[in-house]
């Protein structure tokens, strides 16, 4: 087929669906085995956070806690290491995750004077505080996945997840049910999330 026979309209329409229908597998092959990953480790971690904040830290929940996150840590290096760095312009996962941690570590060091110590009604606003920056993040990166044309299974993924935790964050402080024990419900719940995006992401690729 010559150009000349070439509808440039059609052909455009071809090549955004063709971008449409990329997803986050095609750049970074490893993402979407993220989920399962998170999902466990803040599913065991937080739990162990509100232990030591009820109880005390322990040295063998000191011990166990350091354990799960440096194990969380290993296996996300492994899943990574096992493939190529990816060539496209796809936002980087480890740069996105750095600037949640950054957040929340200028957010911890700027409102501590302001608020005192780590007991009773504190510590639930530090999990609002904290929570309502990793909601944000994850509504955020829907957004620029968005701008780069991904599918909308990944996009929604990210849109879902930050308003499950903004929900989270939002309710949690309003039950007494849940008091002495918010660091471990907003854990399970995000790890609820993480299982429930790996299942549904893996069933699409």
């Amino acid at each position: 087929m010559s150009d000349q026979n070439v509808d440039p309209e059609t052909l455009q329409d071809e090549i955004g669906q063709i971008k449409e229908a990329m997803g986050l597998q095609s750049a970074y092959p490893y993402w979407w085995r993220f989920w399962i990953v998170e999902g466990i480790g803040v599913g065991l971690l937080f739990p162990l956070m509100q232990l030591g904040l009820n109880d005390g830290f322990s040295w063998w929940l000191t011990a166990t806690a350091v354990g799960v996150f440096l194990g969380h840590q290993f296996v996300l290096w492994r899943i990574q290491k096992a493939y190529d760095r990816p060539t496209s312009g796809i936002p980087s996962w480890d740069f996105w995750h750095y600037i949640i941690f950054a957040s929340l570590i200028a957010a911890i060091i700027g409102i501590r004077p302001l608020l005192g110590g780590f007991e009773g009604d504190v510590l639930t606003l530090w999990l609002v505080i904290v929570g309502s920056l990793m909601g944000m993040a994850y509504l955020y990166m829907g957004q620029l996945l968005e701008a780069y044309n991904i599918r909308r299974v990944d996009r929604y993924a990210f849109y879902v997840g930050g308003g499950w935790i903004l929900t989270l964050v939002a309710a949690i402080p309003h039950i007494s049910a849940l008091e002495n024990a918010e660091f471990a419900v907003f854990g399970v719940g995000y790890a609820l999330y993480c299982l429930v995006a790996y299942v549904t992401l893996s069933r699409r690729y």
